[in-house]
């Protein structure tokens, strides 16, 4: 159902916490996919995507470049692009499910759980169908943001 798209170089340690708050999902078949775009990444965290079953594409490129490349590759109706270098949070599942489980509407961005967070967050992801992320033009070259594909999707903040 959802691809998930991670961009890494030497993020062993953000890596390892955000595919342990993807595990459950996966087995349970949410997840269908994690597709990691590294740029080169001399610390273990290569190791880390191949053991957790991730499928790693390496490419060198802006965070836009790759995350684009990730979503090309993703094979999922839903598209999680989480943005480079955060973590999500273990509670992101629970109003990812309840979004989905009401039909799915829009796309939503994901943030920091919490009352400050919530005003003051920037986004952790974006989940978006297929077919809107490609309406938009995706990422692109140069950098394009979560927070401008975002802005582009006209998501909504994900409530939870």
């Amino acid at each position: 159902m959802i691809s998930v798209v991670l961009v890494t170089r030497d993020s062993a340690a953000v890596l390892a916490q955000t595919l342990a708050a993807l595990v459950p999902a996966a087995v349970d078949g949410l997840v269908k996919e994690v597709i990691v775009v590294d740029a080169g990444s001399t610390d273990p965290t290569l190791e880390i995507a191949d053991d957790a079953g991730a499928r790693i594409i390496t490419l060198d490129g802006d965070n836009g470049t790759r995350l684009a490349a990730g979503c090309a590759a993703a094979r999922g109706a839903w598209i999680l692009a989480v943005a480079p270098n955060l973590v999500l949070p273990e509670a992101w599942r629970g109003p990812v499910e309840a979004h989905l489980g009401q039909g799915g509407g829009g796309s939503v961005w994901l943030g920091e759980p919490g009352w400050w967070k919530r005003l003051t967050g920037a986004p952790l992801g974006v989940l978006a169908r297929r077919t809107d992320y490609d309406r938009v033009g995706g990422f692109t070259a140069g950098g394009r943001s979560v927070a401008t594909l975002i802005r582009s999707l006209k998501a909504r903040r994900l409530a939870g």
